[in-house]
Order: structure tokens, then C-alpha cells, then sequence
């Protein structure tokens, strides 16, 4: 069937809708599509259109009143009161285009990561610049490359867009094969890096991203490596580190940042993105004009500068997360090192069939990844929630299959 231009344009305008991470939007064309074939464009099309119904009726069920919702990776508590009062006293500015705020902002995250502003671009959160970079640096020669699992997102919009897609399975311990990686880089357009990995949560230093970089840098001069560092705030490993410096001198490297983790924004969507200033300005034609609305400019400024509240964040998530791998380590389930607001653990059974479980008794789980069968990513609510949750999964998947094993039904 011949796709209009109409068509064609009302899917690339439906694309943000399906890009905020943890809603990994394109389950469908990665449960569906095969990873070395290119669809055609109409079966694009019905694929984006199937993933975006699928992705919605999974959302209804988990924002049903009551739910515990650990499943897309959310910062629970939300932003703090600094950004609320930012939101309230600039809502009569609402009816102006932005203009000085984007400026404030980018100016706020440069000397934040010791750069000049012309070393940052902004995005309507972090996925509109996945996009961008897609855009910017994929073409039918010179492909993605990217891991099995990570953030669909930007792998399977570059296959949207007729680029060759190569995933390349993580490990035993579910870190990143930087070196497959690296040998599957040579000649591509794109390389993403995203650390911690989502939804593995393992974490690789700075030291071996450094290395990584430096790999395809010899190997393949034109590829462009995307450090997502989406996770950064949460993580505890002293080896671990940001590459934006990196990033700000090498015109082979992009990092990328979100407010929808750590600072709580998932919902007014802001992120950003570090590089030289001539390869973010490639990336900026892709983009949208005033991208990032004049509310959450100010939120994002005040959710930067209140470090306090974020170190709160920070030290409630270390605590959940402590609580929640001893409940797993105790029950003898295996995990990633889940170094972030999650973790990924191998629950020896269908995670299909467990997030169903868990969805219908009132707990939203992260839903399954067609690399990793058997495990489920659950994100680190609050510790009310997480007292919640880990009771049904004793029951679903400790008590029920005991009692089932000595002949009695389980519930």
C-alpha cells in the first residue's frame, strides 16, 4: 500500500509521544520486526501505529487509582517545592513565547558541567535529541549501532528512518560488550552508549567509556559516539563519571541528560545534550523552535539549583534500593548490579506473564524485553511501595511455586 505524504508526516508528528523512556514506546517493531531487516515504509507506518496503542493501553493500566507504579523508571516523590514555586510565580509568563529562559538555563547547565553555553543544546526532554541525533548522524550508509537490551527508542527510529540497525546482546552480567560494540562500530554513523544502561542498570567506569571512545575513534573517525547518562545522579560506583567533558572537546561525542530522573520531571519533559559547538548545531536543525515550554524552563533551573533536594533523592533511592536487592539476594533470585533507580533481575520465569500478575493485584512492573525473557526491570519506589511490591513478588514468585512444588495450590 502506497504511504501519502500525509501519512508519512502524522507518524513523524506522533514520534514524541512515544519517546520518554521507561514507556519504551516501539515494543512493537522490536518484538516484531526483525533487527536486519529494514520494513518498508508502509509497514512502518502500521507498526508505529500499533506500538503507540499498545504503549497507551499499558499506561491506562498502570495509572489505574491505587496502582504502585515501578514500572517506567519515574522519580516517585516528583520535584521538589522549588519547583513548584518557580511554577507559580512564572505562570502569567505563560503566554509568551520563551526567550531569556532558554538562555538562563543553558547557561545554568554550562557552568554546571564547566563548559560555554555553545556546548549545549536543549530538547523536549532527552528523547527529541535521540531523534535529532539519528537524524544528524544515521543515513542508509552509515548505520546504529547499540545494545540488546537497551533504550529502544533511538535504535528503532533510525530504522524508521532506513538506517542498517545493529544491536549487540550485553553480557553475562548484563553490562554492555564494549568490545562487540566496537567491532560492530566500524563504518557506522551512530554509536549509543547508554550508562548505566537502561534496563539493565550496569554501569561501566569512566575510565573503560574513555577507552571505548577512544577505540572507535581510531577505527572508524566518523562515527559519533551518544553517552546517555540519563541515570548519572544515582549512581554509586566511585569508578563511575561523566564523559561531557569529553564531550565538549571531541567532535566524536554527544552526552545526553534528562530531568525526568533524578529532578523528578518526567511529566514537563526536559533534557539536553553536550558536544562541540558545531556538532550540537548539527543536531539543532533537527529540532524543534521554543522545544521546551517557558514553565518548564524555570523548573528545570530550579530543580538544578536545589542541590539539596536532590541529594534527598538520592539518599531515599540508596535506601529503597538496599531494601530491594536484600529482598531478592535473600529470596535467591539473581540481579544486575542495578546501579541506578533500578534494577533487573532474572525472575526464572515468563516476565511477560509476571508483569501481567503483578499489574492485575495492583503493582506495575517493567514490562519484558524480548532479550532478556525471563527478567524483569523494577524501578525503586518509595519504601512504602516497595514493602508492598516485594510482599506480591514472595508471593507470586517464592510461596506459589513452593506450594506448588509439595502438591498444594498456590494463590
Amino acid at each position: 500500500m502506497p504511504v501519502t505524504r500525509r501519512e508519512f508526516v502524522a507518524a513523524l508528528g506522533a514520534l514524541p509521544l512515544i519517546s520518554a523512556r521507561g514507556r519504551e514506546a516501539f515494543e512493537a517493531l522490536s518484538s516484531r520486526a526483525p533487527h536486519d531487516v529494514i520494513p518498508s515504509a508502509a509497514r512502518n507506518l502500521q507498526l508505529l501505529s500499533q506500538g503507540i496503542a499498545d504503549r497507551k493501553a499499558d499506561r491506562r493500566m498502570a495509572a489505574q487509582p491505587g496502582m504502585v507504579r515501578i514500572d517506567s523508571n519515574e522519580n516517585p516523590l516528583g520535584p521538589g517545592a522549588r519547583v513548584y514555586a518557580a511554577i507559580r510565580r512564572h505562570l502569567d509568563e505563560s503566554n509568551r513565547y520563551p526567550v531569556l529562559a532558554e538562555d538562563d538555563l543553558i547557561a545554568l547547565i554550562a557552568r554546571k558541567h564547566s563548559v560555554a553555553p555553545e556546548n549545549v543544546i536543549l530538547g523536549c526532554g532527552s528523547g527529541e535529541l535521540l531523534r535529532a541525533a539519528d537524524h544528524a548522524f544515521t543515513s542508509k550508509d552509515a548505520g546504529y549501532v547499540g545494545a540488546a537490551p537497551t533504550f529502544e527508542a533511538p535504535g528503532e527510529f533510525a530504522r524508521f528512518l532506513g538506517a542498517p540497525v545493529t544491536l549487540v546482546p550485553v553480557d553475562r552480567s548484563l553490562g554492555l560488550d564494549l568490545d562487540a560494540m566496537g567491532a560492530a562500530a566500524r563504518g557506522a554513523g551512530l554509536v549509543y552508549l547508554c550508562n548505566p544502561n537502561n534496563p539493565t542498570a550496569s554501569v561501566h567506569s569512566r575510565a573503560d567509556v574513555v577507552s571505548f571512545i577512544e577505540a572507535i575513534n581510531r577505527a572508524s573517525p566518523s562515527t559519533v559516539v551518544l553517552v546517555d547518562e540519563a541515570y548519572f545522579e544515582y549512581v554509586s560506583s566511585p569508578a563511575y563519571g561523566s564523559v561531557a567533558d569529553v564531550a565538549a572537546t571531541n567532535p566524536r561525542v554527544v552526552v545526553l541528560r534528562t530531568f525526568s530522573k533524578v529532578y523528578g520531571m518526567a511529566g514537563l519533559r526536559a533534557g539536553y545534550a553536550v558536544g562541540r559547538p558545531e556538532v550540537v548545531a548539527k543536531m539543532k536543525s533537527w529540532t524543534l523552535g521554543s522545544n521546551v515550554t517557558q514553565l518548564t524552563l524555570v523548573a528545570a533551573q530550579a530543580a538544578l539549583e536545589d542541590t539539596a533536594n536532590t541529594a534527598a533523592e538520592v539518599r531515599r533511592n540508596l535506601a529503597v534500593k538496599a531494601f530491594t536487592k536484600k529482598f531478592f539476594a535473600d529470596a535467591g533470585f539473581s540481579m544486575s548490579a542495578g546501579d541506578a533507580n533500578f534494577v533487573m533481575v532474572d525472575i526464572r520465569r515468563d516476565a511477560a506473564a509476571f508483569k501481567s500478575q503483578c499489574v492485575r493485584r495492583g503493582v506495575a512492573v517493567g514490562r519484558a524485553f524480548p532479550a532478556l525473557p525471563t527478567h524483569a526491570r523494577i524501578t525503586y519506589g518509595t519504601m512504602p511501595e516497595m514493602k508492598k511490591a516485594t510482599a506480591l513478588f514472595r508471593e507470586l514468585l517464592v510461596d506459589a511455586p513452593r506450594a506448588a512444588g509439595t502438591g498444594r495450590t498456590g494463590p
